[in-house]
Order: structure tokens, then sequence, then C-alpha cells
């Protein structure tokens, strides 16, 4: 999106177009969590305590590694002004090479240290139980939903939110229909308490990434940079330089996230 603006009153109104989407965007993907803990709640108390263990303990660490992988965005913003458009497609690439290596780190940490840092928790054992096995469903999920923040931040970096937001808005009303099904059991479905709103936000996750992918690969004016045409190999100098960019980024959206949504 380019627009030229000289006014201070057009300033505004170009920021408030890229900015109001982006931060509408933010929200929804904040308020799947808030909706895994109130459904969950509605099931039993130890549900929404587990539940609301679980996503304290995932949202930092959602937000702080997202914050990472959005480091794309200044990258394909220079390479947009600089007329270098032929190398978007290789560093979006790479990014998304970078996302399913963090995935992998985050689900590998998870695996040693999940259980270690539950247990050292004061809870009832069937809080603890909720906590873990949502956590667990959960990570079903990080592959797809880094991949969507690398997606994403592509699709925001062409001043295109709305269509970013438009993406996360649809996906919201998905997470509670599978919400009210895996949790409560409805329509044949297993009633699986707070651990069913794990599961539905995995597949959530999962939504967004696909949906993404469409649009990129398909939809202008994403598909006429041709990202999935020519894939690359894994180039690690690539990697240090998003993560020269994006890890003070990262840094910066941990430290500012509230510790507990409790």
């Amino acid at each position: 999106m380019n627009m030229n603006t000289t006014s201070f009153s057009q300033k505004v109104k170009q920021f408030l177009i890229i900015f109001l989407p982006i931060f509408t965007t933010q929200i929804a993907l904040s308020a799947m969590s808030f909706f895994d803990t109130n459904m969950s709640g509605k099931f039993s108390p130890a549900d929404l305590a587990g539940v609301a263990i679980g996503t304290s303990l995932w949202m930092p660490v959602q937000t702080g590694l997202s914050g990472i992988l959005i480091g794309i965005t200044p990258v394909v913003s220079h390479l947009l002004g600089s007329k270098r458009n032929d190398q978007i497609g290789y560093n979006v690439i790479q990014a998304l090479y970078l996302g399913i290596a963090v995935s992998l780190v985050v689900i590998g940490a998870g695996a040693l240290l999940l259980g270690p840092i539950l247990n050292g928790m004061p809870l009832e054992p069937r809080v603890a139980q909720v906590a873990f096995y949502f956590l667990c469903a959960l990570a079903f999920g990080i592959i797809p939903l880094f991949g969507y923040t690398v997606l994403r931040s592509f699709m925001d970096a062409l001043g295109q939110t709305r269509t970013t937001m438009f993406i996360t808005l649809v996906s919201l009303p998905v997470n509670i229909f599978l919400n009210y099904l895996l949790i409560f059991g409805r329509w044949g479905f297993p009633q699986l308490g707070g651990v069913g709103a794990g599961v539905a936000t995995a597949c959530t996750y999962w939504l967004i990434f696909l949906i993404s992918l469409c649009f990129v690969h398909r939809v202008e004016p994403f598909a006429q940079y041709g990202i999935f045409r020519q894939w690359t190999r894994v180039s690690l100098s690539k990697w240090k330089e998003l993560l020269k960019i994006g890890v003070p980024i990262g840094f910066a959206t941990f430290s500012k996230r509230p510790s507990s949504l409790l």
C-alpha cells in the first residue's frame, strides 16, 4: 500500500488505517485464550484453574517468540523500498524455516520442562492434569501458529493489515464453536473439559495458517511475489540476520506482557 501523505491529518489517517487492523488482530488472538479459560470454567472449577494456569504459561512464550518472527516485517519493507522485490520470497521462506525451528525448540523444551514446572507448583492433582494436557494439545498448533505469524508479518509489510484482521476475526467464532463441541462433548464429540480448549485452539491455529497460505499463494497483491514458487535451502546467515532484528522485538513484547492472566 503506497500512499503519499503531506499534511498531518493525512499521516494520522494513514497510520490509523494500518494500525487499527493490527490492533484488532492482536485482540482477536488474545481473545482465543479468554474464551478457552471462560468456557472451561463453565465445565468445572478445576478445568478453569488448569486452563488458566496453562494459558498463563503459554501466552508469554507465544508473545515473545512471535515477536522474534515479526522481524520479517521490516526486512520485507526494506526490500520493497529498495525495489528488490525478487528477494522477498527468499526472505519469507527463510523466516518460515526459522519459525519451524523455533517451534521445535519450544516443543522440545516443553517436553522436558513442563512436568517439573507444574510439579513445582502447589496445585491440586486435577488442576495440574488439566494444565498439562491442555498444553500438550496446544503444542500441536505451535508450528502453524508461528508459520501464520510469518505470513501475517509479510502481509502486514505490504500494508494489507485488513487482510490479516479478516483472517483472525473469521477464526475466532470457529475457535468458540470448537470449544463448545470439545469441552462439553456436543454433537457426538468427546467431552474433554479444559483439554478440549487446547485441542480447539490448536485446530484454530491450523485454520488461520492454511487460510494465510491460500491468500499468500493465490490472492493479489501477495501472489505476485511467488513466495512458494521456489524453495531454497536453509540459510543460517539469513536466520542470524532475522534474529538480529527480531530478538529485540521479541524481548520488548515479552517484557511488556503481564506475567499472568489469572
